[in-house]
Parts: structure tokens; C-alpha cells; sequence
């Protein structure tokens, strides 16, 4: 049996909504420019649901391909609609190199940030959230944050285009600009260990039918909470192999995920970030499936 057809097997027997699944309806996207324009200014980050992308700039692969999570570049990714980036920084002779691993991806962290202002500066009803983490150095916190700080805040002008409160902001205060998640001390915006806002699920070594599992149940529970929480949910995952085949677990992952979010798209739910490899090549019509759930 295929991992494919294992996997909507299990799901169907696990009791996800799948039957009669809906297809999402084009009245409820706006499309991948300019959707957050819909959204109410009063409405916080964690009462959304927003399409992501696990290591955003990983599309070199390196030997056999086990670094390669994205066929699609960064602008390209906001252009389809994609408004959380998971971005990975090397520190390299006093500057950012964004890396997979030891792989570098051929753009340093002032591409990403200049990108990004571009997009914003051309659509500035949106804001995109950008998570942050040191990537290939093992760098003391406090040198890693003054790069940060001194050199892409201060000195290129950066700190403009950042919120960084450790706080979930209303879309209205965010337009035009990025909020940041922390994975590093010393730098500003929301730590990724603050569980009173952030709720992850990111088990990267999970076996395919089990992170299909850690998947839907945070979907579940992002439906359902009714606190101030942002539920971060990644679909990728290397499943603990030697030589980890991404494009192979998103073929398995992507479509079911989709399944599960047009089966709830009527009921406009709130999914928070849910972060794919391969987003927009791999069942590219999950995007839209889940801007749907904006309504």
C-alpha cells in the first residue's frame, strides 16, 4: 500500500472529518496579495488562520536533496499568500548567511528582510510573521543578538519594518510591517518558549502517520481553544531517516492536511500558522484552502 493511500485510510478511520469534504469556495479568497485586507484591523494574530512555510528559504538541497523544503522563493511564497516565514541565520564573519544545516541557500539575511520590505511596501494591508533562529554556528546568545541588533536593526535600517513586543498584536497595528518570533534571547518580539501566546507542534523526526496525527490534533486544538494563543503547527517532518526525503513526506502530508482543513472550511475555523515544505508545488491548492478559512 502506498503512503499515500495509507495515510487518508488512517485518517478516515481516526475519525477526520473527511467525508464530504468541501472544496474551497472562490467567494472566500481573495487571493494570495492581498488577503489580509478582508480581515478586521481588531483582529489579533492567533483569531487567524495563516498559511506557512517550514525553512522559507530552504530551495537548494545539497547532496540527494535531503536539505530542499521550498520549490518557490521567498517573494514568490508572499505573492501566493504565505504570511509566516521561518527564516534560519548562520553567523559568519559578523553577518547572516541563511543556511539548512550546513547548506547555504545563497541569500544572507538582508535579501530576506529586503524582500520582504518590498512586498510590504507594495501591499501594505499585510504583515507577515517571520520566525527567527540561529542556524549552523553555536554563537553566545549575546554576540548572535548585537548582529541582529547593531548591524540589521540600527545600521542597514531594519528596525522599522520589525514589531517586536512580546505580544499578539490586532492586524491593524501590524499592516505593512513584520512581527517577530524569537528563538533567540536578547533581540526583541515574542519568544518562541512563551506558552501563554505560542502553542507548537513541531515534532521534526516523527514517522509520516504519526506527524499526520500531531497535525490534525493541533488543528483540533486550534479550533477549539478560545484563549489568546497562536497555534503554530509544521507538517514537515525528516521521520528520523539517515538520508530524509522532504518533497516524499510533504507528497504524503500536504494532501491530507488539505482534506481535513476543506472538510472545516464552512465553519470558518481558526487554524493559526500551519508551516509546509513545498508550499504551492506540492498540493498548491492548500493555500488557498486554508485562506479560506478567513472567510
Amino acid at each position: 500500500m502506498r503512503r499515500r493511500t495509507f495515510l487518508t485510510t488512517a485518517a478516515l478511520a481516526g475519525g477526520a472529518a473527511l467525508v464530504g469534504v468541501a472544496t474551497a469556495r472562490a467567494d472566500t479568497v481573495r487571493g494570495g496579495l492581498d488577503w489580509m485586507s478582508a480581515v478586521p484591523d481588531g483582529t489579533t494574530l492567533d483569531d487567524m488562520t495563516i498559511p506557512g512555510t517550514h525553512d522559507t528559504c530552504a530551495i537548494i538541497g545539497g547532496p540527494f536533496d535531503t536539505a530542499k523544503c521550498q520549490d518557490i522563493g521567498l517573494l514568490d511564497q508572499l505573492n501566493l499568500g504565505i504570511r509566516f516565514i521561518d527564516i534560519r541565520c548562520r553567523l559568519y564573519e559578523g553577518a547572516f548567511t541563511i543556511h539548512h544545516g550546513p547548506i547555504y541557500q545563497e541569500m544572507n539575511f538582508t535579501d530576506v528582510l529586503s524582500e520582504t520590505r518590498t512586498f510590504l511596501e507594495a501591499n501594505p494591508s499585510e504583515t507577515v510573521i517571520m520566525s527567527v533562529q540561529q542556524e549552523y554556528s553555536e554563537a553566545p546568545a549575546e554576540e548572535w543578538a548585537a548582529v541582529f541588533n547593531d548591524r540589521y536593526m540600527r545600521d542597514e535600517g531594519f528596525d522599522s519594518l520589525l514589531y517586536r513586543d512580546n505580544r499578539l498584536p490586532g492586524i491593524g497595528e501590524v499592516r505593512g510591517k513584520m512581527v517577530l518570533i524569537a528563538n533567540q534571547d536578547h533581540i526583541g518580539g515574542i519568544p518562541a518558549s512563551n506558552g501563554d501566546l505560542l502553542s507548537y507542534q513541531n515534532e521534526w523526526e516523527a514517522p509520516v502517520h504519526e506527524k499526520w496525527d500531531l497535525v490534525r490534533d493541533h488543528l483540533d486544538a486550534a479550533e477549539a481553544d478560545t484563549g489568546t494563543k497562536l497555534y503554530v503547527n509544521y507538517t514537515s517532518t525528516t521521520t528520523g531517516e539517515t538520508i530524509p526525503n522532504p518533497r516524499n513526506y510533504a507528497e504524503d502530508i500536504n494532501p491530507v492536511t488539505k482534506e481535513h482543513v476543506d472538510a472545516a472550511v464552512d465553519r470558518h475555523p481558526k487554524f493559526g500558522a500551519v508551516v509546509m515544505d513545498f508550499a504551492g508545488s506540492v498540493e498548491p491548492g492548500l493555500i488557498d484552502s486554508l485562506l479560506a478559512c478567513n472567510g
